[in-house]
């Protein structure tokens, strides 16, 4: 598998587990650490953190996601995803559907068993 598989992977994880409902699926891929910077929304800092920001919108709405790599580059043991994300909410209490999509920087480190893990999520919503 190259490097560009695992990052995939890693990124997939974190979908398949938004889109699934699992929370614990998207924090094993990052690091205990991981920052988290949304538009208008605090930054935020570890894993608690992240469930605490999710919890409540994967038990709000059906989701799906997905995302395109735009540059994916590597630094040594550190690789930096820029692309863009988009995906559906389906409100599970009106039945709405949003549809959100924007830009996103990912940064993974490899911890020491060699798993990439995330320790940088930044996104803004908006035109792709």
């Amino acid at each position: 598998m190259t490097q560009r598989d695992e990052i995939e992977a890693a990124i997939r994880t974190w979908n398949n587990g938004l889109d699934a409902g699992d929370i614990e699926a998207m924090v094993s891929v990052c690091h205990t650490d991981t920052v988290t910077v949304n538009e208008n929304q605090p930054v935020t800092v570890g894993a608690q953190a992240i469930r605490d920001k999710y919890i409540p919108r994967i038990e709000a709405a059906e989701i799906t996601s997905g995302y395109d790599i735009e540059v994916l580059q590597f630094f040594g043991d550190v690789a930096v995803v820029t692309g863009r994300f988009y995906g559906t909410m389906k409100m599970r209490s009106t039945g709405d559907v949003r549809n959100p999509k924007g830009r996103l920087v990912l940064v993974y480190q490899r911890d020491d068993e060699g798993a990439w893990k995330m320790i940088l999520d930044m996104d803004n919503n908006g035109p792709t």
